[in-house]
């Protein structure tokens, strides 16, 4: 342990250049008493380290060191698909693994391909979770992300659409991240299903391995499985009035196969027919675009809109 420890002090010096016993400590999670005895067997075994004290003082290498011991274990190298995306990688069990690969990286940088490498992280930044959004409770994820590890079928308990739990034997594929909501691809009985993670309550892992379709490629499988789910969630299409500039804000409530309904810009006035999950949803989405936009139909949603609409402006008496 402590020789693993080591090398990362190690490897974060050859990164940064310098960084103080405060850094370290909070790096490598231990004290900085802990760091500094580290730094002593270092410079004892012949690696030049260095310390300086005061308020730009720290711990550095002397002379340009480096080190090639970066050997990548197979599990850090796993991780690295999740390079960018802490949260999910921290979700998953990745977050330390995940680290040690992503340092291991940037100790192996040198001249411009590190400078550009710093410029780049320092510029750009993925955040998939939306926003005003709660995320939701995943207590199985890890469960289901051994089971996609291992490439071992699984046993899970679900909660259907109904309320009502059922038992699948699945096939577990892979695992999607989208919008900050996670979901399982997997086959139950040769044929593709998708699971919401947070409606899984329960998982067991089988000893039988995964029948893995051939050429399996999870970003189509996902492709094809979202372009379903928004399909079948899809229960009323709205013909409204729209004004040109409430387009955006129109396109933000569709699902994303309602997209290319919409013209990318007009100055004035469109008629568009538009897919909505719900009667609920399509009101309470139409709504908030206020004056900019007409339901023209179907009569149940025009009527509802033009209710709501007198509700709300007898509560303001002129």
């Amino acid at each position: 342990m402590r020789a693993s420890r080591m090398m990362s002090l190690l490897l974060h010096l050859q990164v940064r250049g310098q960084a103080t016993g405060a850094e370290l400590a909070r790096l490598l999670e231990v004290s900085e008493r802990t760091v500094q005895r580290d730094a002593e067997a270092l410079s004892a075994a012949g690696v030049p380290i260095r310390s300086t004290r005061g308020p730009a003082g720290g711990y550095r290498l002397d002379g340009g060191y480096r080190t090639r011991l970066t050997g990548m274990g197979l599990d850090e190298a796993g991780a690295l698909a999740f390079l960018g995306l802490a949260g999910p990688a921290d979700d998953l069990g990745l977050g330390s693994l995940l680290e040690g690969a992503r340092v291991k990286l940037w100790a192996g940088l040198t001249g411009a391909a590190r400078d550009r490498a710093m410029s780049t992280a320092a510029r750009f930044h993925l955040d998939p979770v939306r926003f005003f959004g709660t995320p939701e409770p995943v207590p199985c994820l890890s469960a289901l992300a051994r089971a996609v590890w291992s490439d071992r079928r699984a046993r899970i308990v679900y909660t259907v659409r109904s309320g009502e739990t059922a038992t699948r034997e699945v096939d577990p594929l892979g695992l999607v991240l989208a919008a900050g909501v996670w979901y399982l691809v997997a086959t139950r009985d040769g044929a593709r299903r998708t699971y919401r993670v947070s409606r899984v309550r329960a998982v067991d892992e089988l000893p039988a391995p995964v029948r893995r379709p051939r050429d399996f490629d999870l970003a189509e499988a996902w492709s094809a499985a979202r372009a379903e789910l928004e399909r079948e969630r899809t229960a009323v299409e709205v013909t409204l009035r729209i004004a040109g500039h409430a387009l955006g804000r129109l396109r933000e409530t569709l699902p994303v196969h309602g997209h290319d309904r919409l013209p990318a810009s007009c100055s004035g006035d469109v008629t568009v027919t538009v897919p909505y999950e719900s009667v609920d949803w399509a009101c309470t989405a139409l709504l908030g675009l206020g004056a900019a936009v007409e339901v023209l139909g179907p009569p149940r949603v025009r009527a509802r809109i033009a209710a709501e609409l007198r509700a709300a402006a007898a509560r303001y008496p002129a």
